[in-house]
């Protein structure tokens, strides 16, 4: 029986199945190559957005927050900005941008600044004190009216923070993030 199956007879048939083999294994991997490229379909136009700061308050010395990410929902849909920065916030200078990228245009419905559970400080009068956020790493932005975002134009998102308003000093002599900035769209 070992002389039919490597008989001089049977190397066509074995060649055969060789190039049947090599062609199935051809075709499947071209399936998998085809499911697996990025989507041909056009990118939804997007609109640049530029975060930046505006403070007003001089109770502390430094207001350090690391800030991750600025999420938007609009009209067009969802979308994030990566800032991944540890900022004092009371040292950055006017009209600097702190984050910046490109989201889906529309009318704005919602935007939330992301900032880490842990590593945001104050200090005062040399002291430095971790700031609690019982309401979570998200802080709801609040623009006042219906806002745009255009497709393929820049605008400006400029934070509004108002220290008296944004940290609070509880009776236990902890600092609290407040959960609610505003905000002005340019």
């Amino acid at each position: 029986m070992m002389a039919f199956i490597f008989s001089s007879t049977n190397t066509p048939l074995i060649a055969r199945c060789r190039t049947a083999l090599l062609y199935l294994v051809g075709i499947a991997l071209l399936i998998l190559w085809g499911s697996c490229h990025e989507d041909d379909s056009p990118m939804p136009e997007q609109a640049q957005v530029k975060v930046k700061l505006k403070n007003s308050g001089d109770q502390y010395d430094a207001l350090y927050l690391e800030i991750q990410q600025i999420w938007t929902r609009t009209s067009a849909g969802g979308g994030k900005i990566d800032a991944n920065k540890r900022l004092n916030i009371l040292a950055v200078q006017r009209d600097s941008v702190i984050a910046s990228g490109h989201v889906p245009h529309g009318t704005i419905q919602e935007v939330m600044l992301e900032v880490a559970p842990t590593g945001n400080q104050i200090v005062r009068d040399g002291s430095s004190h971790p700031i609690e956020m019982p309401q979570g790493p998200y802080i709801a932005i609040n623009i006042a009216g219906d806002k745009l975002l255009l497709p393929n134009d820049t605008h400006a998102l400029v934070l509004d923070i108002q220290l008296s308003n944004f940290i609070e000093r509880t009776a236990n002599g902890k600092y609290v993030m407040n959960p609610t900035l505003t905000a002005v769209l340019d």
